[in-house]
């Protein structure tokens, strides 16, 4: 049997209405040119961004057994990796990849599982 999250997620159009509202409250701070419709955007962007990685994690978690509790740190790991992807290319990204596979398996994380992220959801071969 697959284990499966039934939690529901935070809608993006959800997210970025409280985004919006708490630039206007002035809880989050804006950009110093004022632009915070530009700074919503560049929310929503990265929240849909977030919301299909976590959805591709999830399918290769659920796929590879791991139990549901353990999904918050495979998570973490592939949001580090899309971060590393942003930063980096070529062979500074796999090195600093690999790092990244060894600092997660001391967190207790399977180096195959964290391969198979690697390889579906990011398209990063690192043999």
């Amino acid at each position: 049997m697959k284990p499966s999250d039934r939690r529901s997620a935070l809608s993006v159009d959800r997210a970025v209405q409280r985004y919006a509202a708490s630039l206007r409250q002035g809880s989050n701070p804006c950009r110093a040119d004022g632009d915070s419709a530009g700074q919503t955007e560049n929310f929503r962007d990265a929240f849909e961004r977030a919301s299909l990685r976590y959805a591709q994690i999830k399918e290769v978690l659920c796929n590879s057994g791991v139990v549901v509790c353990q999904f918050v740190v495979y998570r973490s790991f592939g949001l580090h990796v899309d971060k590393l992807c942003r930063d980096y290319s070529g062979e500074s990204l796999r090195l600093m990849v690999m790092d990244a596979i060894a600092r997660w398996r001391s967190y207790g994380c399977d180096a195959g599982i964290l391969g198979s992220i690697c390889d579906q959801v990011f398209g990063l071969r690192l043999n």
